[in-house]
């Protein structure tokens, strides 16, 4: 898949992991940068317009949860996926993850193949008439909602 110019941003309160993912997904072709809190990613947001959006939910000050529900007001942000990466699963964390927008959910420690294809999941539009990556190689990942099939 092509993934050139499709802007990721990569939202993540640890510096390392936050970079270490975006050098990850420079090397599949995406253009991606780091934020390390939820202030500077939506500054960041409203100027780029990112296309997806990987996002830790436990940060200090704003948190993911509201990270993603004031980056859906943003103009041109409404529809952009959001993937959480986190160690917080339970079904109450999923459920509020859902219930802001964040399309995808993904348990740290997240595996690079995995991470892959649920990005391009999110962004391929041709991927959806394929089955989901929770039904291929992950089918023990639960998803914040699985995505509809053509």
């Amino acid at each position: 898949m092509d993934v050139g110019g499709t802007h990721v941003l990569v939202v993540d309160d640890m510096a390392d992991v936050a970079d270490s993912t975006v050098e990850l997904l420079a090397l599949w072709g995406y253009d991606a940068i780091a934020c390390y809190d939820g202030v500077s990613a939506l500054e960041s947001a409203q100027i780029s317009r990112p296309d997806a959006v990987l996002l830790d939910l436990a940060m200090p000050g704003m948190d993911g949860f509201q990270f993603a529900s004031l980056f859906r007001e943003l103009p041109g942000c409404r529809s952009a996926p959001i993937i959480a990466m986190s160690g917080y699963s339970t079904p109450v964390c999923r459920e509020n993850a859902r219930a802001v927008g964040i399309k995808q959910f993904l348990v740290k420690p997240v595996h690079a193949e995995q991470l892959k294809e649920f990005l391009a999941w999110e962004i391929e539009p041709l991927a959806k008439s394929y089955r989901s990556p929770a039904q291929t190689k992950w089918p023990w990942l639960m998803l914040a909602r699985e995505p509809a099939l053509v």
